[in-house]
């Protein structure tokens, strides 16, 4: 039974040669700001984790010194900065595209899902590691940054799905335009 144009949401989605393109485009367009906005929840996550880590660092007294005062732990924080600098760049670039006009590929959406969602675990699991067995106790709050920041590598697309994505276009590329497959 053929349902008459008149009565779909949104249109046909055909453009004037017939092809059924445009939901597609329309579906990735909806992946790529999914995507961008984990991690836009990434940046949040890593944000917090440094906020408390440096407070925590700041605090907590060992040996008669601040943790803060160890080079080790001064190196994880640094680690924590230059993976926020890297997300929220990434973001920038992410909305000057779309202030632009210009819409980035899915591909380009992925990486930033992976990476973002990658840097938030790793900076997650770090303030546990700097809170020592405080990091795993509910009152300090990085437990469940850790847990919440695992979920936004299954959520939106695992991370094998993004490098799959990832790994598509660069094929696709490289073979349109005459490269070895």
């Amino acid at each position: 039974m053929d349902v008459g144009v008149d009565r779909l949401l949104g249109g046909t989605d055909e453009p004037s040669g017939g092809s059924s393109s445009g939901g597609r485009e329309r579906a990735r367009e909806t992946f790529a700001a999914e995507r961008a906005s984990i991690a836009a929840m990434a940046l949040g996550m890593i944000e917090r984790c440094l906020e408390v880590s440096v407070e925590f660092a700041g605090q907590r007294v060992q040996f008669g010194r601040p943790i803060s005062d160890f080079q080790l732990i001064q190196a994880k924080l640094a680690l924590m900065e230059v993976a926020r600098i890297n997300v929220e760049n990434l973001l920038l670039r992410y909305l000057g595209s779309i202030q632009a006009g210009k819409r980035i590929t899915l591909a380009e959406a992925s990486a930033m899902k992976l990476y973002s969602a990658r840097a938030a675990l790793e900076v997650a699991l770090e303030a546990v590691q700097l809170f020592g067995g405080s990091g795993y106790m509910a009152e300090y709050h990085v437990e469940q940054l850790a847990r919440d920041a695992k979920v936004l590598q299954i959520y939106g697309g695992t991370d094998e799905l993004q490098i799959l994505s990832i790994a598509r276009d660069l094929v696709g590329t490289r073979t349109a335009s005459g490269g070895t497959p």
